[in-house]
């Protein structure tokens, strides 16, 4: 689809049922969602691929979660009501588009989502902690070297997975993806004009869901127990998953999503 000049990639799945649409997150695609779209009922489902992810190039000069977001409000625009589930950075990319369009959000579900001006917020620990973590991909990026960057953001993000036993093509993509990390960090950790606040949350018309994995980074728990003693959200953890709990665990991620559909 083409929003606003912009080409998205577009990954579609089922033909009946209720709507979704879906925001996966940074260093994958659209297509991740596969697994666990085949442990729900039925759903007519569309996932666009990031800015700078899959076959949506990164353009313009505005925030890169409004270029996501804006390819999620095309279709609501165009097709009506869906529900919304985003992983990670996806995770705030579908809070935009339900802020975006409260009237066609469904329901929100986020899993883990990348939020951590959150933390500073309400005072929490967990965001020095988050800022001290995310250094090393940062000063790598800054000193142009990706795939350093790849290798100690997926170290922090990855469940575990050991850098070198990705395939070398997937390395190649993800670590090409790396510098939209990089530009969509002071989103995800500052306040920036618009930025998403706690209240803003609390507002949203339709059932929000967090999901986390019960052996994720403290700091990512840390959003989702904020988020969800502010609001009326409600909060679920995966037991022995990861901040990869769609695609390892995509039972039991499907499991707590199917509720609000």
């Amino acid at each position: 689809m083409e929003r606003a000049g912009v080409e998205t990639g577009l990954h579609r799945f089922g033909e009946t049922g209720p709507c979704m649409l879906l925001s996966h997150c940074s260093l994958a695609y659209g297509g991740v969602w596969k697994r666990m779209l085949a442990e729900l009922p039925p759903v007519q489902a569309t996932a666009p691929d990031l800015p700078g992810h899959g076959c949506t190039p990164r353009r313009g000069q505005g925030l890169v979660e409004e270029q996501a977001a804006s390819a999620l409000v095309a279709r609501l625009d165009a097709e009506g009501p869906a529900h919304l589930v985003g992983h990670s950075y996806g995770g705030r990319v579908v809070l935009r588009a339900a802020l975006t369009r409260p009237e066609l959000a469904l329901s929100v579900t986020a899993v883990e989502p990348m939020m951590f001006h959150l933390l500073e917020d309400v005072g929490h620990p967990a965001f020095a902690d988050e800022i001290a973590s995310s250094a090393e991909w940062g000063n790598a990026l800054r000193a142009r070297d990706a795939d350093t960057a790849g290798r100690a953001f997926t170290g922090l993000w990855g469940n575990g997975q050991p850098w070198e036993s990705i395939p070398e093509r997937q390395r190649g993509m993800m670590a090409a993806a790396m510098p939209i990390v990089l530009e969509a960090a002071p989103e995800v950790m500052g306040h920036p004009p618009g930025q998403i606040t706690l209240a803003d949350i609390a507002g949203l018309p339709c059932p929000v869901t967090l999901i986390a994995g019960a052996k994720t980074r403290h700091t990512a728990t840390a959003i989702c127990e904020v988020i969800a003693a502010n609001s009326h959200a409600s909060f679920h953890q995966v037991p022995s998953a990861g901040h990869m709990v769609p695609l390892t665990h995509p039972r039991e991620t499907a499991a707590l999503i199917a509720p609000s559909l």
